[in-house]
């Protein structure tokens, strides 16, 4: 694996630490400030700042029960990549336990030498 590709797992991984560890304020380094995020349903929220009150949305009705991520699996190409990989999520919600399997796919780009998530959709 390159170092790059590392770096870009590194990030992936240490972004989805944030939204569990309840650390929103730390999402801003992970997100560009454009970044736009697509729901399965096709839903679209563009800009940090909603995506992060997104995920603080999510986890301030829930209580996740389980999350897990497969390893990223990485394309790199010049200042742009794309990082895959699974996820299986388990959380209670308004006094109903639900849960679903997934993929993530995100697109980075290297901005001023740091990698940053400019898009972010969820298939279910």
């Amino acid at each position: 694996m390159s170092a790059s590709n590392h770096d870009i797992i590194a990030h992936v991984q240490g972004m989805d630490r944030c939204w569990l560890e309840h650390r929103f304020a730390d999402l801003k380094s992970y997100l560009a400030e454009d970044v736009v995020f697509v729901a399965p349903n096709g839903h679209r929220s563009a800009g940090r700042e909603a995506a992060i009150e997104g995920y603080r949305k999510f986890m301030s009705r829930s209580q996740v029960r389980h999350c897990r991520m497969s390893e990223p699996v990485v394309t790199l190409q010049g200042d742009t990549a794309v990082a895959e990989y699974g996820w299986d999520v388990a959380w209670d919600s308004e006094g109903q336990s639900h849960e679903a399997k997934g993929r993530e796919v995100l697109v980075l780009s290297r901005m001023g030498g740091a990698w940053s998530v400019i898009w972010r959709t969820q298939l279910a």
